[in-house]
């Protein structure tokens, strides 16, 4: 990738350790408390175009869809990428509030769950949370805060695997409520 956006991912790849860098008098405040920089609809970037619209949009955007594909989808691709960097790259930025829109695309008999904003994202929750886990063992003074909302097509058995996952893929790195900074801090002083 070349041009202007080339040069924001070189310039912000100083931000991937800020937190690490934060003044001690920081330390005591809970994370609930400080303003974290975020990604709206974090997964957008790697939508894919050829995924259906999802079943929980307007029967009208369905019935658009299906009417004139070639002229409405790339429309919908448009308005539902809010996100041109990969989950590590907008990590390597310094966002640490990732906003997970989580689906089961309809009539998949798998339990493989996807990202989804209008259309289908083309990689899997758990390779995502994977890849947010490498990037914390890479980053062990970092904190990154998992958004995980909407749950479209989510059956109670689908939400708990979805549950087993990120207890097992996160084990111990997942932190109770009200923690602060210092907790993070204090291993390596």
């Amino acid at each position: 990738m070349e041009g202007p956006l080339q040069t924001s991912i070189h310039l912000c790849h100083e931000n991937g350790q800020w937190m690490s860098q934060l003044p001690e008098n920081l330390w005591n405040i809970p994370l609930y408390n400080l303003s974290l920089p975020g990604s709206h609809d974090t997964m957008t970037y790697c939508l894919d175009k050829d995924s259906a619209v999802s079943d929980n949009e307007s029967k009208l955007v369905n019935f658009l869809n299906k009417c004139m594909p070639c002229i409405v989808h790339p429309i919908i691709m448009k308005w539902s990428t809010t996100q041109e960097l990969s989950v590590t790259e907008q990590l390597e930025a310094g966002v640490r509030y990732l906003d997970f829109r989580i689906a089961h695309k309809a009539n998949d008999p798998s339990m493989n769950l996807y990202f989804v904003h209008m259309l289908y994202t083309t990689v899997t929750v758990q390779d995502i949370l994977c890849e947010v886990l490498k990037w914390l063992e890479t980053h062990p003074q970092e904190v990154v805060i998992l958004a995980c909302r909407n749950f479209d097509g989510l059956t109670k058995k689908l939400h708990c695997h979805l549950i087993a996952h990120i207890k097992e893929i996160f084990q111990y790195k997942l932190c109770p409520r009200n923690v602060s900074m210092r907790s993070f801090f204090l291993p390596f002083f």
